[in-house]
């Protein structure tokens, strides 16, 4: 499969989870926009892509509607890994169609901080940190030399900018600003840097 264009990032920190992106959307050689966010809240988690933008953003408001439809049925608010596991199977059931995107998932809840990575039919896979997209390979060597289970959230804001920039210099595709969305058990602190 040829790499999905952008770069999108998530680290697990000893109090939250970080999930970062660039804001450039391009296919081909053509830049589309400047200002395409490929972060977004879902609930009381986090969502973080690469890939086909609108594939990103259905995915956005299907598990949306989802996750409120479960904590509806159930009386109950919905687990991280829970969540992860629905956007699992939501991705798996369109494996003959699939959403051309690889997606970073992550919350805290009773059991703490979780970061979920998928593919476009819906692997799961749990990791302290993780890079997606065509800037993945620049981005995972900067969290490697840099990443440490007790990190804080501040340490993570900080460590997925550098990232972020990392692949931004090398990766075409990358580019046009950066989000960051930090996720503790206060709630979402967002933050946008230009380059």
């Amino acid at each position: 499969m040829e790499e999905l264009p952008s770069t999108a990032i998530g680290l697990k920190t000893s109090d939250g989870i970080i999930l970062g992106s660039e804001r450039r959307l391009s296919y081909g050689g053509y830049v589309l926009s400047r200002e395409a966010k490929k972060i977004a809240k879902i609930g009381e988690f986090g969502i973080a892509g690469a890939g086909i933008y609108g594939d990103l953003q259905s995915l956005t408001r299907i598990m949306n509607v989802e996750i409120k439809y479960y904590e509806l049925s159930n009386n109950r608010k919905i687990s991280v890994k829970a969540a992860a596991k629905l956007l699992s199977t939501l991705l798996y059931q369109y494996k003959v169609m699939p959403f051309i995107s690889e997606i970073i998932f992550g919350g805290i809840d009773e059991n703490g901080p979780q970061l979920f990575i998928m593919d476009p039919v819906g692997s799961l896979i749990e990791d302290d940190y993780a890079a997606v997209g065509s800037g993945a390979r620049t981005a995972i060597g900067v969290l490697e030399s840099s990443y440490s289970k007790n990190i804080s959230i501040n340490q993570g804001i900080e460590l997925a900018e550098k990232a972020i920039r990392a692949s931004i210099e090398r990766d075409i595709t990358s580019g046009d600003g950066i989000d960051i969305l930090a996720i503790d058990k206060n709630g979402f602190k967002e933050k946008f840097l230009n380059q």
